[in-house]
């Protein structure tokens, strides 16, 4: 089989395997809401219980990605998992002073915020394009109610987040400087949670890739413009991935 024939096979694979799991998502989602409406809890209470289930959930999904593949929904520093994920966590996002878009631009509401994102990696995809349709309101409208609930933002205020970015690479020789051993734990942390070495997951195996060392740092940094099937692999910053990180991580795919 060749490389396109398997590319194309994964695809085919992916979207009935997400199909399937969708018509089972959607019954789950309908009964939870039915108990919880059952159980005479209020709407905002309901929307708390839907969004807190969506975070983790590819219901309203058309790429596979969750909110939970690139961001923590507990206190990374106090309860951490086996993950490092692109985006900062969720702990105590719900009443900041601003928020950002995953460029870097300003928005007014944790609304606008939720929305942005999955417009990039979520809704069905738009023809040519790495933007999505537009998000559903009483899903971003539950997402909303779970960030802002007691339970995960207990403080009534905090600090925004600011990524740090930087559009400089390492050089080439930098580059062949990583360590693939560290480069693997590396992986498994931070790339491994949908870069699948069986392809189950929302992105690609990189079994035999191809890639330059150079292509996978860029693609690491966001810097690269082109993606996959409409999408474009979210960003690792510098406070999420540091630049010894980095090298590392590229020893290792670039050798896998």
């Amino acid at each position: 089989m060749s490389d396109s024939d398997a590319c194309e096979t994964w695809k085919r694979e992916a979207r009935m395997g997400r199909q399937k799991n969708k018509w089972l998502l959607w019954v789950l989602s309908g009964a939870l809401l039915c108990l919880a409406f059952a159980a005479g809890l209020p709407a905002k209470d309901a929307d708390l219980v839907a969004g807190k289930r969506l975070f983790r959930s590819a219901e309203i999904s058309e790429t596979g990605l969750m909110c939970w593949h690139c961001h923590a929904d507990f206190n990374e520093k106090k309860t951490p998992d086996s993950y490092v994920r692109p985006g900062h966590p969720m702990y105590n996002v719900g009443h900041k002073s601003k928020y950002r878009r995953w460029d870097g631009a300003p928005l007014q509401t944790i609304d606008d915020a939720i929305a942005s994102c999955m417009i990039r990696w979520m809704t069905k995809r738009k023809p040519a394009s790495y933007d999505g349709e537009p998000a559903q309101k009483h899903h971003v409208r539950q997402l909303v109610a779970y960030l802002q609930s007691e339970e995960l933002s207990p403080e009534k205020k905090s600090k925004p987040v600011e990524p740090i970015v930087d559009d400089k690479m390492p050089s080439d020789r930098m580059l062949s400087l990583g360590d693939a051993s560290f480069g693997g734990v590396v992986f498994r942390q931070s790339c491994g949670i949908c870069h699948k070495t069986e392809g189950t997951g929302p992105a690609p195996s990189l079994i035999r890739n191809g890639y330059s060392r150079y292509q996978i740092a860029k693609k690491v940094r966001g810097l690269d413009e082109k993606g996959l099937n409409g999408l474009r692999m979210p960003l690792f910053s510098k406070d999420r991935l540091s630049d010894r990180q980095l090298l590392n991580v590229v020893a290792y795919v670039y050798q896998l």
